[in-house]
């Protein structure tokens, strides 16, 4: 949150979000009433904000149907998190190192540098045929490690080449050897640009994974949730899984960003 963030800024967002339901609300009761209709968009179909929440509560939690067990939201949310989870610290345990090295080393830039801009310039949703006929298991996983690892690399990237030369030239006169001036220069002024680089990228890995998952039909995922609820008609459902996915972003956005605030105290 920026600094000076308080009570007004507050009410103010609030006030967006019960705006947004309200006219979504009259929207979609004027079209029932044949009030009002967008050309091309059948707004009668879409739920209202009430049938979506009473959805939403009636698909919290797992429920058994005779045999046949239906999972509920808790635990789609807590699967596609557990691959998000998974996905990003592969993806941050190779992407700062590499990110480290392409940064400081020019050799390291001259080796990686035409693999990372061809590989970074395809989509983790082109990558989903492949991860269906590589991987076993563990597919879902390595579309996120695709969507995350190069935000991670380039912002890395960034801030190793934002590091004051006199810094290392400094630190160098007083004796440092290059694995001290690494480690002790370099990383920590280029920290923020990595904490950034994971904030970005796992954005991308959480819409990653929704779209892997509507794809790799996994038995539980939000991805997989919304597009059963939409193939079985049921559209109330499949918005109120469709709000959690941005609910969730936005909680793991704020979190990255309370966590940079705490760690990392020179960020504005």
């Amino acid at each position: 949150m920026k600094k000076g963030y308080g009570r007004k800024e507050f009410i103010i967002n609030i006030l967006s979000l019960v705006l947004l339901v309200i006219l979504w609300h009259v929207l979609i009761t004027l079209a029932r009433n044949d009030i009002f209709n967008a050309p091309f968009i059948r707004l009668k179909d879409v739920p209202t904000p009430l049938e979506t929440m009473n959805a939403f509560a009636g698909s919290l939690f797992a429920q058994t149907y005779g045999p046949a067990l239906t999972y509920g939201i808790v635990d789609h949310v807590q699967a596609s998190l557990e691959r998000v989870i998974q996905g990003g610290i592969i993806a941050f345990i190779i992407g700062v190192p590499t990110g480290i090295g392409v940064g400081y080393s020019k050799l390291i830039s001259n080796i990686l540098n035409p693999v990372i801009e061809i590989v970074r310039n395809m989509p983790p949703m082109a990558w989903i045929p492949l991860a269906i006929f590589i991987f076993v298991a563990g597919g879902s996983i390595f579309i996120v490690f695709i969507g995350m690892v190069f935000p991670i690399i380039l912002n890395t990237v960034h801030g190793v080449r934002s590091t004051d030369v006199r810094l290392i030239d400094a630190a160098k006169t007083l004796g440092a050897s290059e694995a001290q001036v690494v480690t002790k220069v370099v990383i920590p002024t280029a920290f923020p640009s990595i904490i950034a680089g994971l904030r970005i990228g796992l954005g991308v890995g959480w819409m990653a994974i929704v779209a892997a998952e509507m794809v790799i039909r996994s038995p539980v995922g939000l991805g997989y949730f919304i597009w059963n609820m939409g193939d079985l008609g049921r559209y109330a459902e499949m918005v109120a899984g469709m709000l959690v996915i941005g609910v969730v972003g936005y909680i793991m956005n704020i979190t990255i960003l309370l966590l940079q605030k705490r760690f990392i105290r020179w960020v504005d």
